[in-house]
């Protein structure tokens, strides 16, 4: 075997080794805690289902006109989310489906929600989010289909939507070291001006769901139940809880927040 032959047999076991480890990397996401995802399948409130690995809260009631389609942060499995939803659910008559990434990464099927569009005629109206990394790909959806709102969780746009006719709420937490706040700021401007911050004191990056092990996360000062609690008055209160209007109520080009 000559010199290269070998070199390149070694850059090849290299690049396959690497490839494998990726692979088995994202092949393993963060799952919810079982108390939290068996707490929403308990609720009397709530259905769950899961479909075609899309996981969806809808109203046990079955009376829903209105949908979001919300992609799972990176590496985070969409039963970490439940929680997170199930009292919007309840508050809204929404239904959400959160589907399972290809490798737990949103960004691999940023079209996904098209054809949770599709197979869910009776859904009226739209909404499409994401959290982290899924929210980027929710921004490339918004994009490019038509849906009436954007909702982000620790999470900003690298996809121009500043001149969209489209209504957009950004959530981040005090405590999050996990979401760069300096892209964050610089990617405000990719936003309308109606757009809706608001940020939740005390929060971390993983209590967007219920999910723990977060790499890079810091320490959050309020629990799991707070931060799901806050989060779901600050989305119902975007929605109005009338799904009609949509109007944000912004101000100053940089939105109206609830004080926590």
């Amino acid at each position: 075997m000559s010199r290269w032959t070998r070199v390149a047999v070694v850059v090849f076991v290299v690049l396959l080794v690497v490839t494998g480890g990726a692979v088995l990397y994202f092949s393993l996401p963060f799952h919810g805690t079982s108390s939290s995802v068996q707490a929403v399948v308990d609720d009397p409130e709530v259905s769950v289902e899961t479909t075609d690995g899309v996981h969806v809260l809808s109203p046990a009631n079955g009376n829903s006109s209105v949908g979001l389609v919300f992609y799972p942060g990176g590496r985070v499995a969409p039963d970490a989310y439940y929680s997170t939803f199930a009292p919007v659910v309840k508050q809204t008559n929404a239904t959400v489906f959160i589907p399972k990434m290809p490798l737990n990464t949103a960004l691999l099927d940023p079209d996904a929600a098209a054809k949770i569009q599709r197979q869910n005629p009776a859904i009226q109206t739209w909404f499409v989010g994401g959290h982290s990394l899924g929210g980027v790909a929710a921004c490339q959806y918004a994009s490019s289909h038509e849906v009436e709102g954007l909702l982000l969780f620790a999470s900003y746009c690298n996809t121009d939507l500043s001149t969209e006719s489209i209504a957009v709420l950004s959530v981040t937490g005090s405590a999050d070291t996990v979401l760069n706040r300096e892209n964050y700021q610089a990617a405000t401007a990719q936003l309308p001006p109606t757009a809706t911050f608001h940020e939740i004191q005390g929060m971390n990056h993983s209590q967007f769901g219920s999910y723990r092990g977060q790499r890079g996360d810091s320490p959050a000062s309020i629990s799991y139940d707070e931060a799901h609690r806050r989060v779901a008055e600050v989305v119902v209160e975007w929605l109005g809880g009338e799904f009609g209007g949509y109007v944000i109520r912004g101000c100053d080009g940089i939105g109206w927040s609830i004080s926590n």
